[in-house]
């Protein structure tokens, strides 16, 4: 018997004797892919089934193989490349576990021990300054990685912390997050910045309580001080060495720097620049660069003040826990976009203990400057951003939402320098719900009208535009509500109306993880779990609905075969049509269900949601497990 049948044999076997969604989740989509005379080699789609397989069935497989082959028999289980539900890539290239990190905060300052940032990230204003040289994308993840790094040093820096919590104070996509921490270009800029101790190669486990092997954290180190763009450590440098050149010490050199009130004229490009060998970060290592062994502590200290000056001229930025994590993603803005809203927020001037403002921001270098600031050349691109109607240039959103120009009073023609005109903007300094930034929230989560209780035009245009286009649905997602056709259609009896209208009643306004998990009666461990490791809903929804399709050959148990993957990756949805659905209100999916026949002999009533047709073709008509779906989700069975 070859490699292949007996593998075909062991999987009869095991598919006897283990639970089924056990089965299905982790041993029916294996394969034999080698045999080298001692050993089988057995391909798993990622590195969770691989470990699964090795630490719970090794021995019994082994077993199975040598009666089969009738001789002594290992197995190997190696990740393979396999088609996956949605497209070509595998599950370990699109996405990168959630693995344990361990941060060591390094380079503090003194007096940075005692600024404890609440409700809102702080980080210095000299990023100003540096994402002109590295660009946004490299300073937002700088960001998360500076946030991860407080929270590790006030729970313990011994304490792992989840690599999704670095995510969530990026501003970055998942997919954005994980590829700009691989992505060479983007290493160069964090130089200084962050670092990963351990290889990008390297993968190490331990073995947790429950005998399983676990992926040990990733150490990182974290300089809670930016370094220094590179063109103003060389200025640094030629000035310190021109102190040398005449005779002073570079404790004399220090002292005269420091002296001098203006910063940015210290980190003017001197008529000499010298080149240096090894790049110096902060002012410490020009100092350790040019003096070596012999830097005394004077100078240290000394070099120590300069650095704080230089990165503590420009002030801090406040980034609040609300933009970062809720008002980035839900506007659509880019790095570069959020970037911009951040830097003319704190051009602005806001004094948040006596509440008062100062909106207007100008450029005086026009869109050039603007460009600038986000570390690019093309003040096109941002001309766009500000012109909604340049629908063939737009990327991310809508930035009249944050910047909104204003006439100058003093300019009385036509300034033909599109891309270095002097422009004025009012800055949102609070966080939108609305265009023009009069429709706040409350403290406690809800929104504040008007003073006489009605909506103005440009309030409304977050909730609904002129055309009734855009509604927030209660989870965040849009609704095209308004645009919705009415559903005329009527039974010949009122019974299934009557029904129905009891059913709308039952439905949820918003999916919510624990609800759905209680509501199934999901063991106390796995809800303590998931909801610890603030799992998606929409995740859950969308394998449950991915689990019932004919794509995934109907498995007989949507909600095990769900619990699954979504404990394999609690943030990771289904791809394709399957997250668009699970993104849907609970109503609308439900009437959606509704009209897809769960037997051969029934019809049912179209339904004219935009999503109506994806639907069909992904679940197909007539489609029995949509029961269970309708249980599992809205804890009510078959309505007809």
């Amino acid at each position: 018997m070859n490699p292949i049948q007996a593998w075909q044999s062991v999987l009869g076997q095991l598919q006897a004797e283990m639970p089924k969604a056990s089965f299905e989740t982790w041993v029916r989509d294996t394969q034999a892919v080698g045999f080298d005379g001692q050993a089988l080699t057995v391909g798993v789609r990622n590195a969770y089934a691989r470990d699964w397989l090795e630490s719970r069935l090794t021995g019994k497989v082994s077993g199975l193989l040598s009666e089969i082959m009738n001789q002594s028999v290992a197995v190997r289980f190696v990740v393979v490349k396999t088609e996956t539900e949605g497209g070509a890539e595998t599950e370990e290239r699109e996405s990168e576990p959630d693995e344990n990190l361990v941060i060591e905060p390094v380079q503090w300052l003194d007096y940075d021990r005692i600024v404890q940032p609440h409700r809102q990230v702080v980080v210095k204003g000299y990023l100003r300054r540096l994402a002109m040289e590295t660009g946004p994308k490299a300073i937002w993840l700088y960001i998360g990685f500076h946030q991860a790094a407080w929270m590790t040093h006030a729970l313990g820096n011994s304490i792992p912390i989840r690599s999704r919590e670095v995510m969530r104070f990026s501003g970055l996509s998942f997919g954005a997050f994980w590829r700009l921490r691989k992505e060479p270009h983007t290493q160069r800029h964090l130089s200084g910045l962050v670092e990963r101790l351990d290889p990008p190669e390297a993968r190490h486990y331990r073995r947790g309580r429950d005998g399983r092997p676990h992926r040990a954290p990733v150490r990182y180190r974290v300089f809670m001080t930016p370094r220094l763009t590179r063109m103003d450590a060389a200025a640094i440098h030629a000035r310190l060495h021109s102190f040398l050149e005449r005779g002073a010490t570079l404790a004399e050199g220090l002292r005269e720097l420091l002296a001098g009130e203006e910063v940015l004229g210290l980190l003017l490009p001197p008529d000499e620049i010298i080149p240096i060998e090894t790049p110096c970060n902060t002012v410490m290592d020009i100092a350790r660069h040019i003096l070596g062994d012999s830097l005394t502590s004077e100078a240290e200290l000394l070099a120590q003040e300069l650095q704080r000056k230089i990165v503590n001229h420009l002030g801090d930025i406040h980034l609040t826990h609300y933009f970062i994590t809720q008002i980035i993603p839900q506007y659509n803005l880019t790095p570069a976009q959020a970037w911009l809203v951040a830097v003319a927020r704190d051009m602005a001037y806001l004094n948040w203990r006596t509440g008062e403002r100062r909106e207007n921001v100008t450029f005086k270098g026009g869109y050039r400057e603007m460009a600038a600031l986000v570390g690019s050349n093309r003040p096109k691109t941002v001309q766009a951003w500000f012109h909604p109607e340049w629908e063939s240039e737009q990327r991310g959103g809508d930035l009249s939402r944050f910047l909104q120009e204003l006439d100058l009073p003093d300019r009385s023609y036509a300034d033909l320098r599109t891309d270095t005109m002097p422009r004025t903007f009012r800055v949102l300094l609070d966080e939108p719900l609305d265009a023009d930034g009069s429709h706040m929230p409350g403290a406690n989560g809800s929104h504040t009208l008007g003073a006489d209780g009605s909506h103005s035009q440009p309030q409304m245009e977050a909730i609904a535009g002129a055309n009734g286009s855009h509604m927030a649905g209660a989870n965040g997602s849009d609704l095209n509500t308004y645009q919705h056709l009415k559903n005329t259609y009527q039974e010949i009896t009122s019974t299934p109306q009557h029904a129905e209208t009891e059913a709308a009643k039952a439905v949820p306004d918003f999916w919510e993880l624990r609800t759905l998990l209680e509501q199934n009666e999901v063991h106390p461990k796995v809800q303590r779990e998931l909801l610890e490791s603030e799992a998606s809903v929409e995740a859950l929804v969308s394998w449950v609905l991915y689990a019932a399709s004919p794509k995934s050959g109907r498995l007989s148990d949507p909600l095990g075969y769900a619990l699954s993957r979504l404990r394999e990756h609690p943030l990771r949805e289904a791809r394709g049509i399957f997250g668009q659905l699970a993104c849907l209100p609970p109503v609308e999916l439900l009437g959606l269900i509704d009209s897809t026949p769960t037997g051969v002999y029934r019809l049912l009533p179209s339904n004219p949601h935009p999503l109506a047709p994806a639907w069909k073709q992904a679940m197909g008509s007539p489609n029995r497990l949509l029961v269970a779906v309708r249980q599992i989700l809205f804890g009510q069975g078959d309505p007809n």
